[in-house]
């Protein structure tokens, strides 16, 4: 059989055969390799994505709470301004209740406050 040549040219086709299938795998795992970069690609962007917007609705909470956190104390700072207000007040009025019921009384308090500073200056 081999006397007549058909084994070797069958060996010749399959040599060809084997070469056109090892090219065609070769294709194949590129294309696979591709497919797959193409897919990690797309997975790494969406979690970049989901990373950014997952940040930015943590940013945007954290100034919500900020800014409520402020008001909070924009509003404590205005009842403490004006309850100081009011014992300013309370402290004027009872300064001048006192004065006008016992004007000698607190001419005399004053003049002893002012003998009691100048005494301690006088000292140092």
């Amino acid at each position: 059989m081999r006397g007549n040549g058909l084994g070797r040219h069958a060996g010749k086709d399959l040599g060809k055969e084997i070469t056109a299938l090892k090219l065609q795998l070769k294709k194949l795992t590129e294309a696979l390799e591709a497919e797959a970069n193409d897919g990690v690609s797309r997975a790494i962007n969406k979690v970049e994505s989901k990373s950014h917007e997952a940040i930015e609705e943590a940013v945007d909470a954290a100034q919500a709470f900020i800014e409520e956190q402020a008001e909070h104390a924009r509003d404590a700072a205005r009842a403490l301004s004006q309850k100081s207000g009011e014992w300013r007040e309370a402290a004027t009025d009872t300064l001048v209740e006192s004065v006008q019921a016992r004007p000698l009384g607190t001419l005399a308090a004053i003049a002893g406050i002012g003998f009691l500073a100048g005494y301690l200056c006088r000292r140092n």
